[in-house]
């Protein structure tokens, strides 16, 4: 089931450097080929499915058993300008089916960025017996130790109380991260070790010593964040309830980019990055690329793209083998998730493209 390692510099590496001298599979650039065949270890049957808009996934190894790595691609028939305006739309792009609400924050963040954002009732029962090493949702020692004296003197109830406390510690965590970077990141303290959140998106960057040397504009962003900013990216934070089924209602708190590095011609990266959640998750980054392909596979002379992403979670726990393989599940269920999210970008993307008023000549 899984592919052989790769990391996420790996990609942007291998697969962005585009360079389309032939054609592989129906418009896929040389170098792409070359990554998917020898990096990812598609066979041509599965380059062929790709290339022809078939949504395909491949589950890779990590160093980190708490770590999974999902890979997958699809061509889609609309042009990368057209794709990543839409992206860039982050209002609409951020809608989701299983999304059941989320906000942009204000370039300073406000109260009023956060006012549908409330917790679930069953977190708030677990709230009160939540303890520094044992606690169901994720949070920071001191958090734990604030949210708990809010709810054991305040007359109104714990579900107003609880809501409201977390409301106004997303637009701090939110003020601190725009001000001081990644050191105003999280460490989780719900399990018995700390988890620190920054250390964690270190870890997976540290994974990845080529991303400095092919993409370095966007490397020096992630990494030193707000400074070393590139000129003209798009980007947003914003909080987000999800409902995935089989999974406990998650919100999470995302620093998402939409950027073209002159280090790679041909290439738009759409980068995610989770700076909180309040359940399973330690940390999380998405990179998906739209690669213009090499020929004219769309409407007659307009080329399409590959739609490339990555897409690397770290679970606070995540365990395997015995009667009930955790990670297994999960694995099947982030490939699924995966196929998903192809084959609806694809089809999305294809019909507001067949349906957008002509340009102007």
């Amino acid at each position: 089931m899984a592919a052989r390692v790769v990391s996420l510099s790996a990609l942007v590496a291998v697969v962005f450097a585009v360079v389309p001298a032939h054609l592989d599979a129906q418009g896929m650039p040389s170098s792409l080929a070359q990554f998917v065949q020898q990096t990812i270890g598609l066979n041509q049957d599965e380059m062929n499915a790709a290339a022809t808009g078939k949504p395909v996934v491949k589950t890779l190894e990590t160093p980190d058993h708490l770590e999974v790595a999902v890979f997958g691609i699809v061509s889609i028939a609309v042009p990368r300008a057209f794709y990543v305006q839409r992206a860039a739309d982050f209002r609409s792009s951020l809608r989701s089916p299983t999304r059941v609400r989320f906000a942009i924050f204000s370039d300073s963040a406000i109260p009023s960025d956060v006012a549908t954002l409330s917790l679930p009732h069953d977190d708030i029962d677990h709230l009160e017996h939540c303890r520094v090493g044992s606690c169901n949702l994720k949070l920071s020692a001191g958090a734990i130790a604030r949210v708990r004296a809010s709810i054991d003197s305040a007359p109104s109830s714990p579900d107003s109380v609880a809501s409201r406390y977390f409301r106004g510690r997303a637009v701090d965590y939110v003020t601190a991260y725009r001000t001081r970077g990644n050191a105003a990141l999280i460490a989780y303290a719900d399990e018995d070790s700390v988890t620190a959140a920054a250390q964690v998106f270190d870890a997976m960057l540290s994974r990845s010593p080529y991303l400095y040397q092919y993409a370095p504009s966007l490397e020096r962003y992630l990494k030193n964040y707000p400074n070393d900013r590139p000129t003209d990216l798009s980007e947003a934070l914003f909080w987000a309830d999800d409902d995935l089924p089989g999974l406990h209602r998650t919100i999470t708190i995302t620093h998402e980019i939409v950027y073209a590095p002159p280090e790679l011609p041909g290439c738009t990266l759409i980068v995610a990055k989770q700076l909180y959640a309040d359940h399973y998750f330690d940390g999380a980054i998405d990179v998906m690329a739209v690669v213009d392909q090499a020929g004219p596979p769309g409407p007659p002379g307009q080329p399409g793209v590959y739609l490339v992403i990555l897409r690397r979670l770290h679970f606070d726990e995540l365990p395997s083998g015995g009667l009930i393989n955790v990670r297994g599940k999960v694995i099947g269920k982030l490939r699924d998730a995966m196929r998903t999210s192809l084959g609806d970008a694809k089809t999305v993307s294809e019909r507001a493209y067949a349906n957008a008023p002509p340009s102007p000549r």
